[in-house]
């Protein structure tokens, strides 16, 4: 039997080394509207640019300094952060949006990430311009602004491999519970992760992987555009916005190219299901060569899933398909998620130990989804959050988790960074830990993930999941769903109190009686949690303070309810 190759130390080197191998075949796929608009690369395409733009960064000193990427979705940036791993630069990788409040998030990312240059497009350039010029307090003059004019030196400069140890990219978290923290990735943790992601997967070399996530967060970075790369395959992707507007696109890009993995939050699938209409034309989509449809960056949905593969099985879509996952910016992304092929597997639970942190199985009660085994490249432990101490069987914790795919810690933040990524448990081992703030237990190897620890709410000696609550609201025939509700608690008259916020359907909240609306989803959370919603806001779609990736933002959300326009129910 062969020896198996061993792994490369850097991304950079599998990547060369495809280019080397077959260098004519197409690397990435770009399509902006139609089939008629895609924009493809080649291997030696692509490398051609990225070792110019590669050398450019060399030359102007910025092997080992961060610089920003503000681009729109398209091929530039998969130029140039390639560019970036090649030349030693930290990529920082930001939205790219002329929404106000995002604007202002970029300005402080930009601020806490010390970037020397921004890489971006003339065209983004000149937009960014007009927005920034009515912001007379911010001056972005100091840094180097590279756009596509702009190229490398007529003398190739040697581009000598960055230390694997070394920094390839800043990853800002979302922000959900909190202001934007950036991860630092290394490039070994890259590599670490594209090995933990085929094997889970069951992912072969030529790969070909996208879909429509943002290549700005870590799920399309790592698990889009990455992955194929990394396996000699094909990255295929399109604008999220495109996807927003009209769903099918995705599923008609999966059909067309034949893309055998793709991924996207649950919410992603309920939009699929809302939005595309039972009387719409699907003739000639061909969902059959999707073998792999990760699920994964907030809670995973067993009813979502089963509607989508009841909806789509027609279209060749397989339920065994569905890759329930887990994982993070904080491992730079994969933690547990298959065996492939393994599908929708639920447990269910007593509600009242559930909700004590104890697990006794029933017929009915609390079901969760089964996230997968946890990859063989890190240890995960249940841990008691309090004590530190191991949790016994059975028994919900918080989730630690230690290996080479734990990132180097949060940029410029060394006491939150200690505390996070190097915790130790009670005994303490050999290792320190990453404290996630998840909550959840181990089955069989099998992860199950219950919620988070910030947003877990105690009402009356119950643990309570904002998530399971919203569910039950998001099912109301009326509800816009796609997280479009929102669940908190609230201390009004010195008790702890339950509050809800609920996107509902601009029809129905335009033409529906709403205390009506509101009467019918007290009565679902009670049938279903047996706790009472104390108060309920209805808005339009929209109208739920969210981050870039989708997630509800629950401090946002307490601040709007509690403010006079929402007045109680």
């Amino acid at each position: 039997m062969k020896d198996q190759p061993a792994p490369p130390l850097r991304f950079m080197e599998a990547f060369d080394g495809h280019v080397a191998r077959h260098g004519d075949q197409t690397a990435c796929v770009f399509q902006p509207q139609g089939t008629d608009t895609a924009r493809s690369l080649s291997y030696a395409e692509l490398n051609r640019q990225v070792l110019d733009r590669a050398r450019l960064l060399v030359e102007r000193g910025y092997s080992g300094q961060p610089v920003a990427l503000l681009f729109p979705s398209g091929l530039d940036f998969v130029v140039n952060f390639l560019a970036c791993l090649a030349a030693g630069a930290v990529a920082v990788p930001l939205n790219l949006s002329r929404n106000a409040q995002q604007l202002e998030r970029t300005l402080r990312i930009l601020e806490d990430a010390r970037t020397q240059a921004i890489l971006t497009t003339a065209h983004s350039r000149a937009l960014l311009a007009e927005q920034l010029a009515q912001l007379p307090q911010v001056d972005l003059h100091g840094q180097d602004w590279i756009d596509e004019h702009q190229t490398g030196p007529a003398d190739p400069l040697p581009l000598p491999p960055p230390d694997p140890r070394q920094l390839a990219f800043v990853q800002y978290t979302s922000g959900s519970t909190g202001l934007p923290k950036g991860v630092m990735v290394s490039h070994a943790n890259i590599v670490d992760n594209q090995l933990a992601i085929q094997q889970a997967c069951g992912h072969e070399p030529g790969l070909i992987a996208g879909g429509w996530l943002p290549q700005f967060h870590d799920m399309g970075l790592i698990g889009h555009l990455l992955q194929p790369l990394f396996l000699g395959g094909t990255y295929v992707f399109m604008p999220p916005m495109n996807f927003v507007q009209r769903p099918r696109r995705w599923l008609e890009l999966i059909s067309h190219y034949r893309i055998q993995s793709s991924a996207a939050p649950n919410f992603g699938y309920e939009h699929c299901v809302k939005f595309i209409a039972e009387r719409e034309d699907l003739s000639g989509l061909d969902l059959s060569c999707w073998t792999v449809a990760l699920n994964g960056s907030e809670p995973v949905s067993a009813d979502t899933m089963h509607a989508f593969a009841d909806r789509f099985q027609a279209h060749g879509f397989d339920s065994a398909a569905f890759f329930p996952c887990y994982g993070m910016a904080e491992t730079t992304l994969f933690v547990s998620g298959g065996p492939a092929g393994c599908g929708i597997e639920t447990l269910t639970f007593e509600p009242a130990s559930f909700d004590r942190g104890r697990l006794h199985p029933a017929a009915e009660g609390r079901r969760v989804v089964n996230c997968g085994l946890v990859t063989p490249q890190l240890d995960l432990k249940i841990v008691d959050p309090a004590s530190g101490s191991l949790c016994e069987a059975d028994s919900i914790g918080e989730i630690w988790i230690s290996g080479a795919s734990v990132a180097q810690g949060y940029l410029n933040q060394p006491e939150i960074s200690a505390q996070q990524f190097r915790a130790q448990l009670v005994p303490a081992d050999s290792r320190y830990y990453l404290r996630t703030g998840d909550m959840g237990f181990l089955h069989q190897g099998r992860l199950f993930v219950t919620g988070r620890i910030k947003e877990m709410l105690i009402l009356r000696g119950r643990n309570l999941y904002p998530y399971d609550i919203e569910r039950s609201c998001n099912s109301h025939p009326h509800a816009a769903g796609n997280n479009g509700a929102s669940v908190f608690t609230l201390e009004i008259d010195g008790e702890t109190r339950l509050a809800a916020i609920v996107e509902i359907r601009r029809n129905a909240f335009l033409n529906e009686d709403h205390a009506q609306l509101r009467l019918e989803l007290r009565e679902a959370v009670m049938a279903a949690h047996d706790v009472a919603l104390d108060r309920l806001l209805l808005v339009k779609p929209g109208g739920i303070p969210k981050t870039t990736s989708g997630k509800v933002k629950r401090t946002a959300c307490r601040e709007l309810i509690t403010a006079e326009r929402a007045l109680p129910a």
